[in-house]
């Protein structure tokens, strides 16, 4: 029988990270975050676990967010979960970080998204949210992902430390492992360094 190993667990205050390989839509958790963009339209939804979301009710979740279009880039805004309520997901986080469909996130969106993400899930009172690694591409070259890593654990741990927020748990779902152990190792260091820095 093979054993499951555990995925690591990150606390930073009252809120614990943790990162997994997998299936966004398939986490224990109330709301998920999407990369979106400045029209509200989800796009292709290359993100794992997300193909299937139209047909859940992607429409009207689709329909909610592009009747608060245009999106200013590295905003968040919530809309209801329609059609994703039985796997317990009651909200969907826009994370605006594409100019338009089809167009790359940059960097720096990405970096005013992630605690604009956390602070909307916050105010909706939110306890558990499932985010993805929002601005990586699945093909991008080792060195992009580590770079929008960085920036993307930098922000987040930043927030944390910021404001306290009401988040219990964050989990961060990547697409493939190396992915992860990027996340982790990037998660390990702020844990160390940043954390625990006196102010």
């Amino acid at each position: 029988m093979n054993e499951v190993e555990a995925n690591p667990e990150f606390r930073f205050g009252r809120t614990i990270v943790s990162v997994t390989v997998g299936d966004l839509l398939g986490q224990d958790a109330e709301a998920i975050v999407v990369a979106a963009n400045r029209r509200g339209v989800l796009g292709p939804l290359a993100t794992p676990g997300l193909s299937g979301l139209r047909t859940l009710g992607g429409s009207d979740i689709e329909r909610e967010a592009m009747s608060l279009a245009p999106l200013d880039l590295g905003t968040a805004v919530v809309t209801g979960a329609t059609g994703l309520e039985e796997r317990g997901i009651r909200a969907v986080i826009h994370a605006v970080v594409h100019p338009a469909l089809g167009e790359r996130a940059r960097i720096e969106h990405v970096r005013r998204a992630v605690p604009a993400a956390l602070a909307a899930g916050s105010m909706s009172r939110l306890r558990t949210v499932a985010m993805p690694l929002l601005g990586v591409e699945s093909l991008a070259a080792k060195t992009d992902v580590d770079a929008m890593v960085a920036a993307l654990v930098e922000e987040l741990v930043g927030s944390l430390r910021r404001s306290i927020p009401k988040l219990d748990r964050l989990t961060i779902v990547c697409r493939f492992t190396e992915h992860a152990d990027s996340v982790e190792a990037a998660l390990a260091r702020a844990r160390e360094r940043v954390w625990t820095r006196v102010p």
